[in-house]
């Protein structure tokens, strides 16, 4: 009896296949608290966003600047993005805290040297003490209303005008047109 030898060949192109010299670390995006959700609310929350990383396993902490003191912080599920991974982490802080400075601190085996990423975020109070020493004041909500309210008729004056401008160049385009209707066909009287 003949053997019959059958080779299979199965291949797929999976984000595993990647070359191990990619620059696959993560990447940080930052966001910080608005400046509205610090003086409202007194309180503010610092989001990091890491992309373009591979493989797929992160672990992301929040530690305070100065000290070793890890606060309490949430973090999104790991998400595909084509051929690479990207997650995001967030932490709310309340009151007294905002005077702190944190660090996100991402370990990852892509990252350089493969030393922890610290990402620093700054005190929130200072920045904003520096933006309204320079800018009005967004303690007043009634500043803040008044000047959209200063907004929002300049904007209706300016349609109002528009209009207006439209409503004049259609008469007189009408009365330049007409004109010589008026006049006559030619013939005195």
């Amino acid at each position: 009896m003949a053997r019959h030898q059958q080779c299979f060949n199965c291949s797929s192109t999976s984000p595993t296949d990647r070359s191990l010299d990619a620059d696959n670390f993560p990447k940080p995006t930052t966001f910080f608290p608005s400046v509205a959700e610090t003086t409202l609310h007194n309180a503010g929350t610092y989001l990091c966003l890491l992309k373009n990383f591979f493989p797929d396993v992160i672990k992301i902490d929040w530690k305070e600047k100065s000290g070793k003191t890890i606060p309490q912080s949430q973090q999104g599920n790991t998400m595909k993005t084509k051929d690479t991974f990207m997650k995001f982490s967030w932490l709310t802080v309340r009151g007294a805290s905002m005077d702190k400075e944190y660090k996100c601190v991402v370990k990852h085996e892509r990252n350089k040297g493969r030393v922890d990423q610290e990402i620093l975020f700054s005190s929130q109070i200072k920045e904003l003490t520096a933006i309204t020493s320079t800018k009005y004041s967004l303690k007043d909500k009634n500043d803040l209303l008044q000047q959209q309210l200063m907004n929002t008729s300049a904007y209706y004056t300016c349609l109002l005008l528009l209009f207006k401008s439209l409503v004049y160049s259609v008469v007189i385009t009408f009365y330049l047109l007409e004109r010589p209707a008026f006049c006559g066909n030619g013939k005195s009287s």
